[in-house]
C-alpha cells in the first residue's frame, strides 16, 4: 500500500472501470483531475494497494472545509474506492481505509463524512463510523395530483432518459465575483464558500449542469434539474445570501418570482431544498409551502480524527447547516 502518484492515474482509471464499470458516473482521467486535483480545499488524500506492479485497490478521500463561528474544521469526505475483481473479498477495501484514516489522523484532520449506500454502510459502521440520520429536506410539490397520476399509471414517464435536463448556463465572471469580500458569519457547520470553490464545484462540474438565480448584489441560488422515473425536480443545491442585511421579503419575493416560472418552462413536479438550509434562511424561502421538513435524504456518517470530546456535537443536526450540493454524490 502506498500513496498514489500522477503517474499512477490511467491505472486508477482501469481500476474504476474493472471494479464499478461506468455506471451512472463515467470513469475518465478529467474527471479524476477535477475531483482530486483541482479541488480547491486541497488534492485528496489517494492510497493504492498493489501487487507485482499492478493495481489492486484504491482509497481516496476528498479534502473538505466546514465553518462554524469563524473557525474552520478540516475534514474528509469518504468517496472512491475499488478493488479489482480478482482480489475482492481479501480486505484490501479495510486495510486501505484504516491506513487512509491513519494518514490523515496524523495530518491533523479532524473527522470524516460520507453517505455510504446500503451495502457499504455496515463496513463503515464496522469501523467506526457513527450514523447521524437521514438528511432533512424540504419539498414543494408543484404539481400533487399530475404526480400522484403518472405514478399510478405511468411510472416509467423518464425511465431511460439519459440527457441532463438542466439548460445550459453560462457563469459569468460577475456571478462567481459577487462573492469576493463575502463574509461568511455561521453558527452552523457550514462549506467554506469562495469565488473558487463555486466555480469548482458548479461553474466547471463535468458531470452535470447548474443553475444559479441571483440579482448579484444580494443572494445566490445555485440548482439542477434531476430526473426520477416518473417525476422531474428542481433540486435547490446551495444558497448563499450574499448580504446579511438583505430585506428577507425582498428575497421571499424575488427568488419566487425567479424559480417558479422557470419551474413552469421545464415542467418541474417538486422542488427540494436542505432541511437546515432552508430553516437557517426560512424567511426567503416562504415561497415553499407548508409541507414539513422531513428526513428523506441520504443517510450521513461520521467518524472522529481528532474531535474527541467534542465529536458528539456533530452528531446533532441542529449543528449543522449542509446543502444538498454538499453530499449529493459526484
Amino acid at each position: 500500500m502506498r500513496p498514489a502518484s500522477p503517474e499512477d492515474r490511467p491505472a486508477i482509471i482501469e481500476l474504476l472501470r474493472q471494479s464499478l464499470g461506468e455506471s451512472s458516473i463515467p470513469k475518465s482521467e478529467a474527471l479524476w483531475l477535477w475531483k482530486h486535483e483541482q479541488n480547491p480545499f486541497g488534492p485528496s488524500y489517494v492510497l493504492v494497494a498493489e501487487e507485482a506492479g499492478k493495481l489492486i485497490g484504491l482509497r481516496a478521500f476528498m479534502q473538505w472545509e466546514w465553518l462554524r463561528n469563524d473557525k474552520i474544521y478540516k475534514a474528509v469526505r469518504a468517496v472512491d474506492t475499488a478493488t479489482h475483481p480478482d482480489y475482492q473479498g481479501k480486505g484490501i477495501f479495510k486495510k486501505l481505509t484504516l491506513q487512509q484514516l491513519e494518514i490523515c489522523r496524523k495530518d491533523g484532520v479532524l473527522f470524516v463524512f460520507n453517505t455510504p449506500n446500503l451495502q457499504s454502510r455496515p463496513g463503515y459502521l464496522k469501523m467506526g463510523w457513527v450514523m447521524q440520520g437521514k438528511m432533512p429536506l424540504k419539498i414543494a410539490l408543484l404539481k400533487p395530483f399530475a404526480m400522484a397520476r403518472t405514478r399510478l399509471f405511468n411510472k416509467e414517464k423518464y425511465a431511460g432518459q439519459q440527457d441532463d435536463p438542466s439548460p445550459f448556463q453560462k457563469w459569468p465572471h460577475e456571478v462567481l465575483n459577487s462573492l469576493e469580500g463575502y463574509v461568511q458569519k455561521t453558527e452552523q457547520l457550514a462549506t467554506v464558500f469562495s469565488p473558487q470553490y463555486i466555480s469548482w464545484r458548479y461553474a466547471n462540474n463535468p458531470l452535470f449542469t447548474y443553475n444559479y438565480f441571483t440579482d448579484q448584489e444580494n443572494f445566490l441560488l445555485i440548482t439542477r434539474i434531476k430526473m426520477h422515473a416518473y417525476t422531474k425536480e428542481l433540486r435547490l443545491v446551495d444558497f448563499i445570501k450574499l448580504n446579511p442585511r438583505a430585506d428577507n421579503s425582498y428575497l421571499d419575493a424575488t427568488l419566487k418570482r425567479q424559480v417558479l416560472p422557470f419551474c413552469t418552462r421545464h415542467q418541474i413536479d417538486f422542488i427540494s431544498f436542505s432541511g437546515q438550509q432552508y430553516r437557517a434562511n426560512r424567511a426567503c424561502f416562504k415561497w415553499m409551502g407548508l409541507l414539513p421538513i422531513r428526513p428523506l435524504g441520504p443517510i450521513i456518517t461520521l467518524k472522529d480524527l481528532n474531535m474527541k470530546e467534542d465529536f458528539r456535537h456533530l452528531l446533532d443536526t441542529k449543528n449543522w447547516c449542509y446543502s444538498t450540493g454538499d453530499l449529493e454524490l459526484f
